[in-house]
């Protein structure tokens, strides 16, 4: 049976992902793999390492068998362990694929340099199971969910995906008793814009009847009222969080396909520059 995995924050003392996860353990009827990870660099100790390591898990040990105690409720089942690593992301990718997991659940931590990359965009990349990125300021404390999609796609996996994203995002809605809305970004030139040959309203307006069957035939399919669909022009990096603070989402879903290496860095991706602009709960799914 799946598990949610949870990425302790240990300098968080809200522990806002603990206690997201035990809800959506609740509506899901799944248990939870917490998991403390804590590395300290010891090159400059002069004291035997190994027991100053080992003085550390088992300090992190205590205080989270003690915090746990009182922010996991008595009726989820859970287990947890403490992890000396100091490459989150590769560790987590690794049982990943050894185990069967619903989601990973963490703290946001959104920033990235082009030396730098964060756990956040790492796991985004490479991590096979779904990636659920809880925001401690949101917008507005609201339940809605919006489903960011690709309605003009060809390409046989991304239609799955958009398939994924809107199952999830029904299965979520429905569970918080929640309003679901989906968008999706039109490719817009600011570059032809400017030469005065391409306007959004135009794109938006010609999308909207090309698009009409299709959106008509997924709104009955997912049981969504047709005006809760939305179709804009611009960069989704700023559309989908604009629609998401006028919708009042408390989550964004969204799919990505994670880029490797100096490609990921000079061209990025979608679903990352998204997630430094959201202030919501973000579930990305890759395509199964």
């Amino acid at each position: 049976m799946s598990k949610i995995f949870v990425v302790a924050d240990i300098s968080d003392s809200k522990q806002v992902a603990i206690k997201r996860a035990c809800e959506l353990a609740k509506t899901k009827n799944q248990s939870l793999h917490i998991v403390y990870f804590c590395y300290q660099s010891l090159r400059h100790i002069q004291d035997d390492p190994q027991n100053i390591k080992q003085a550390v898990i088992d300090a992190v040990t205590y205080n989270a068998k003690k915090s746990l105690k009182t922010l996991v409720p008595d009726d989820i089942d859970y287990s947890y362990e403490v992890v000396w690593e100091k490459r989150i992301d590769h560790w987590i990718n690794d049982y990943a694929k050894q185990h069967p997991l619903s989601m990973v659940v963490k703290t946001a931590h959104r920033s990235e340099t082009f030396l730098y990359t964060s756990t956040d965009w790492q796991l985004l990349r490479a991590c096979p199971a779904p990636i659920f990125i809880v925001s401690d300021h949101k917008w507005r404390k609201s339940p809605n969910v919006l489903a960011a999609i690709d309605l003009e796609t060809k390409r046989k996996s991304k239609q799955t995906l958009n398939h994924q994203i809107l199952t999830a995002a029904k299965e979520f809605a429905k569970v918080n008793n929640a309003e679901l809305f989906v968008c999706y970004t039109l490719q817009f030139s600011t570059f032809l814009r400017d030469l005065g040959l391409q306007y959004k309203d135009e794109l938006e307006i010609k999308a909207g009847k090309t698009l009409k069957h299709k959106i008509e035939k997924l709104a009955a399919e997912y049981d969504i009222p047709v005006a809760n669909f939305f179709i804009k022009a611009g960069e989704p990096e700023k559309v989908i969080p604009s629609i998401a603070a006028r919708q009042k989402a408390g989550l964004v879903v969204i799919g990505t396909i994670g880029r490797k290496g100096l490609k990921a860095k000079v061209l990025g991706n979608t679903a990352e520059k998204i997630l430094s602009l959201l202030k919501s709960d973000v579930l990305a799914l890759k395509p199964e």
